[in-house]
């Protein structure tokens, strides 16, 4: 018997299937599960390891001391179990914790932390003097291929070493040692923080083969599917994707990631049926985990059954792999016609990598990808979706924080756009409001892509107050900003979400472009848009635009964008007054 109780102190099973759990547990170490071992700098990095990691559900790291042999120091252990649960036992100096794959608003791979004394190893390609290990990380997050870096301080014993950054790079994106080394700092590229300078390019092209290294391949549906894959791969700068019409059947959605020394592909072919593009690693929004919602009708995905369920639907089957946590994908297959109980199967499904080990097509199915790490997306997001190049217009989910402001009398009409920024808040121009004496005249439509959609019926939100900054008196003197507080809140979706605001760490950044949206002309004096517009414009410095704009005073508070030739700007988007004949550089307000 006191065996028995002693045995329970030190024996205990960890289970995955409550719900999120944040809690580190020291001096702990889960039994069994092995699927992968890395080296990470801290426990807090191996869980977000584990977290972007397909099968990982719980992990054990070593820290330091943890073993006599300082070999073993630093390594993460990734852990499954089919079970779900696993024997949790006292070591000294381990640490034990789970995946944040239930914790919907711990998805977030950006890891900002630099850990002194502490030389993470991996491949040297790059080393130059940098003046302090913030420039050093910032030369990491700037460099295509740099995963981690390490600095060196001005008191590093070696003389002809001091100050030097070390860029580095593994297959894994993980360091394949990490030893202690007094007077050095070391760290990740902060990349998935969306804070690169780097060029981002976000259209697909189709008929287009990249051919370079083949670092790895997967199956995909769809090439948005691959571009995600490429995107959190650590090394794939692009990809090429085979679709289900290519001629070789055993290549169809096929989905080959790659890589160059230059970082851009060297040769492109022409090739019908097959789709190329790049990592979204580098754009400047918040990189999105692997989430996709689409459904792929007359589509099986293969893979290792987790379990069979009855179930109404294919969006069932869906939310039935989300809640499942080992569940990666699904194939639903719909009731027979003749069948009474309306209920389908429900296959949930997943693989070592997180993608279908096969994909067949043609047998009537209904497949997806699970939920869950959608759930990320609940806050506020500056991501654009990626399109097929040739595309014009707008499309549904492109900019879903945008909404159109409708004013309803004495007629109901268009007014003006605007910037969900909160679940009850919405950013907009304060010039939009001359006239307008009561908010209960106005009605703000999100989730819209064309005016037509609006109908007598449809689903609106009310305004409650209208705020117009305090300092506002004319668009052309500055502060032509106005937040509405809408009577009810904002309830968060694909199409309809908020867009994030600056942060601190943007206020030196240097945009070259910018993008503007509205339903707005087309050409001056033209009508109102139907369908959302869009248009790429170059920001312009305040300098140059005070030279242009000698009859007004250009100030810290506004930015100026807009083609010294004339063309796309934001009047001719958004609607507003419009411009000199002879200048087409626009003023706007900082927000």
């Amino acid at each position: 018997m006191i065996l028995l109780c002693q045995m329970v102190h030190f024996i205990l099973f960890a289970s995955v299937s409550g719900g999120c759990v944040t809690r580190l547990f020291k001096d702990s170490y889960f039994q069994g599960g092995n699927i992968a071992t890395v080296f990470t700098p801290s426990a807090k990095y191996c869980q977000v390891v584990c977290t972007h990691h397909p099968r990982c559900l719980l992990f054990t790291f070593m820290a330091e001391s943890s073993a006599e042999d300082p070999t073993q120091w630093f390594t993460c252990v990734l852990k499954d179990s089919v079970t779900e649960i696993l024997p949790r036992v006292n070591m000294t100096g381990a640490i034990s914790g789970y995946s944040f794959k239930q914790c919907p608003h711990q998805l977030s791979a950006c890891h900002r932390d630099v850990y002194m004394d502490l030389d993470m190893k991996g491949m040297n390609y790059n080393g130059s003097i940098a003046k302090n290990v913030r420039e050093c990380q910032e030369r990491c997050t700037n460099d295509i291929h740099c995963h981690f870096f390490t600095y060196a301080a001005k008191d590093f014993p070696s003389v002809e070493h001091r100050n030097i950054c070390l860029l580095k790079y593994t297959q894994t994106g993980t360091p394949t040692k990490i030893t202690k080394l007094r007077y050095v700092a070391s760290g990740f590229s902060l990349k998935s923080c969306a804070l690169s300078n780097l060029a981002c390019i976000r259209d697909i092209f189709p008929s287009t083969v990249f051919a370079d290294n083949n670092i790895d391949s997967v199956l995909a549906p769809d090439a948005f599917v691959c571009q995600r894959i490429c995107t959190h791969h650590p090394s794939c700068l692009f990809f090429t994707f085979f679709s289900q019409e290519w001629p070789k059947e055993s290549q169809r959605n096929l989905c080959l990631l790659k890589t160059s020394e230059s970082g851009l592909p060297s040769t492109r072919i022409k090739k019908s049926k097959a789709l190329s593009g790049f990592s979204l690693q580098t754009c400047r929004h918040s990189i999105p985990v692997f989430c996709h919602s689409s459904f792929y009708h007359d589509t099986d995905f293969l893979g290792e059954e987790l379990d069979i369920v009855d179930v109404k639907g294919h969006e069932a089957c869906q939310k039935m792999c989300t809640d499942v946590i080992r569940c990666q994908f699904f194939t639903y297959s719909p009731p027979q016609e003749s069948c009474h109980e309306k209920k389908g199967k429900c296959y949930l499904k997943l693989s070592s990598n997180g993608s279908p080990t096969k994909i067949l097509h043609g047998r009537g199915g209904i497949s997806g990808y699970t939920l869950r790490l959608c759930k990320m997306d609940n806050e506020c997001t500056t991501k654009i979706k990626p399109r097929i190049v040739g595309g014009t217009a707008s499309v549904q989910g492109e900019w879903p924080w945008q909404v159109t402001l409708h004013v309803i009398s004495p007629i109901q009409r268009h007014l003006c756009g605007g910037s969900i920024i909160g679940n009850q808040w919405i950013l907009t121009a304060a010039h939009c409001f001359y006239g307008i004496e009561s908010p209960k005249i106005l009605r703000v439509y999100s989730g819209i892509v064309n005016q037509s959609e609006i109908k007598e019926g449809s689903s609106f939100f009310g305004v409650q107050e209208i705020i117009i900054h305090d300092q506002y008196e004319m668009a052309e003197s500055g502060y032509d900003i106005a937040l509405l507080k809408l009577e009810t809140t904002i309830n968060y979706t694909d199409s309809q979400r908020p867009i994030c605001l600056p942060s601190k760490g943007d206020r030196n950044v240097i945009y070259t472009d910018c993008w503007v949206t509205g339903w707005g002309y087309r050409k001056l004096r033209d009508k109102i848009q139907n369908t959302l517009q869009k248009a790429k414009i170059p920001l312009v410095s305040n300098e140059e635009c005070q030279t242009r704009y000698r009859g007004h005073k250009i100030t810290n508070k506004m930015i100026c964008a807009g083609y010294k030739e004339g063309g796309k700007d934001a009047c001719k988007v958004r609607g507003c007054s419009p411009p000199s004949e002879r200048l087409q550089i626009r003023m706007f307000d900082t927000f």
